[in-house]
């Protein structure tokens, strides 16, 4: 998702697929751009309990590219 102010916006969808609790945070998942850099979003912390899917939307920050693509780091 992207703004008129070049904001740069993900929603995602995760599921811990352990039967204990996870920590997301922000240096776990990478966006790649249009022009070809990566980032992590901005900072965030995700706590799931065992076998729990949760949806998020993390901000990129600004750019003049688009979002191609989100992964894991880990």
């Amino acid at each position: 998702m992207s703004n008129e102010l070049g904001e740069r916006w993900a929603v995602i969808t995760l599921k811990n697929s352990s039967s204990g609790s996870r920590v997301l945070e922000h240096g776990h998942l990478m966006a790649i751009f249009a022009n070809g850099k990566r980032k992590s979003p901005r900072k965030f912390k995700l706590n799931f309990k065992g076998d729990e899917t949760q949806s998020i939307t993390v901000s990129f920050g600004e750019s003049k590219f688009p979002v191609l693509s989100v992964y894991s780091r880990t």
